[in-house]
């Protein structure tokens, strides 16, 4: 549409594109509705169920075989861009050479990928100019040095440009960073937890936390959306209205730059008094004026927590690192209302580095609209009911971390 609008569409390259969108220009959206309306998973349609179905041509149409990619690839991404949780994992899936591939991930949204500023004093070259190079070395074989790139060229959260031959970083250790009772100061949340390297907690205790709707202020939302709200809301800057919604556990401050680089996972024990239920969990940059930081996120349905081992990844302990669920209808097992139920929930890959004085906070929550919103036959099942986080010495809950340094 930007073509249109610029007076520069090509109708040899992009009509067959515009043809298709005005013959359906509402893609799917009969399979919203469906699974917005349906009270159960037995109304759902055809195409709704095979939309939860891993095994049906659209699922398997859905996913990038990056491992068959043989053609020289440049990949430009952002941390929060709409699409933002694969890049890394598809960069390393490709069977290329580092010459032969490349990929830049700035901070921004989808708007724009994050590449404002691109071609600016201590930013990469401009976009269409590492187009041009790209495919000058590659398609006319001008030996013009693009191959010799870093591999990988990130910007951190927190920090500057770092280049890069691997990621996650190297010197980066996994540890558990677990969550308790003592009072941390810091957050004016539901509830003001601490966030330890050791396990703190001295007897069991449920904490609750409820749906809302503050999560509309928050940098998910702005995802979710493109990036859009960025441009005119603080909030993708500052978690602290959203965390009126949650649950916080913040961590000591930092006495040296410390960097999160790679998946994280959380290791919730949790209570539902419905048969269902929504989680949510942020990792946050805590700045010493008290602003909180949004610097990655993950979501999971209760009933849908079944986890495919073979894609899944592990650190030595033998802790997830990162959790790849099934997403499969007829698998979906719900819960039995008041008994303790362990969650996995994997929290999209980041490169972010905490300064000294910083803190490390983890948000747990029971919603996110409008990135998160289950299908009707879950909400009826959860019936946006309070959950509960159970705090237990003997079950303790921790989110597997990769640090460059311990944390107080």
């Amino acid at each position: 549409m930007e073509s249109i609008i610029a007076g520069k569409f090509d109708p040899g390259q992009q009509l067959k594109w515009l043809q298709d969108r005005l013959a359906d220009p509402l893609t799917m959206v009969d399979v919203v509705a469906n699974a917005y309306t349906a009270m159960n998973t037995g109304q759902f349609t055809p195409e709704t169920h095979d939309l939860l179905d891993p095994g049906s041509d659209l699922r398997k149409g859905l996913k990038a075989d990056s491992e068959n990619v043989t053609a020289p690839s440049f990949m430009v991404s952002g941390w929060w861009d709409l699409f933002g949780s694969t890049p890394t994992d598809t960069y390393r899936a490709m069977p290329q050479t580092a010459d032969r591939k490349k990929l830049v991930v700035g901070e921004g949204f989808h708007a724009g990928a994050g590449i404002k500023g691109f071609g600016d004093p201590g930013m990469p070259p401009r976009l269409d100019v590492l187009q041009r190079a790209w495919f000058d070395k590659w398609l006319k074989g001008i030996d013009n040095g693009i191959d010799h790139y870093s591999p990988l060229t990130m910007k951190q959260q927190g920090g500057g440009w770092v280049a890069s031959d691997t990621f996650p970083q190297g010197g980066n250790g996994y540890r558990r960073m677990y969550l308790n009772d003592e009072r941390s100061g810091t957050a004016n949340s539901l509830y003001d937890g601490g966030l330890s390297g050791t396990p703190r907690q001295g007897a069991v205790n449920d904490l609750t936390v409820a749906p809302g709707v503050l999560s509309i202020c928050s940098r998910d939302t702005a995802r979710i959306l493109a990036g859009v709200p960025s441009i005119v809301m603080a909030c993708g800057e500052d978690s602290r209205i959203w965390e009126n919604n949650g649950l916080s556990f913040t961590s000591g401050p930092v006495t040296q730059a410390t960097t999160v680089s790679g998946a994280i996972n959380a290791h919730l024990n949790t209570v539902l008094d419905q048969p269902d239920g929504y989680w949510v969990v942020t990792v946050n940059d805590v700045f010493p004026d008290g602003r909180s930081r949004e610097i990655s996120s993950g979501q999971l349905v209760a009933s849908l927590r079944q986890i495919d081992e073979s894609r899944s990844t592990k650190s030595d302990n033998g802790d997830y690192t990162r959790p790849v669920y099934d997403i499969d209808i007829d698998k979906r097992q719900t819960v039995t209302p008041g008994q303790p139920l362990v969650l996995d929930i994997a929290i999209d890959p980041t490169d972010a580095v905490l300064q000294p004085g910083h803190r490390l906070r983890v948000d747990v929550y029971a919603s996110n609209f409008p990135k998160g919103l289950p299908p009707m036959p879950i909400l009826v099942d959860s019936k946006l009911a309070p959950q509960h986080l159970r705090l237990d010495p003997a079950e303790p809950s921790w989110v597997n971390i990769p640090l460059s340094a311990d944390i107080p």
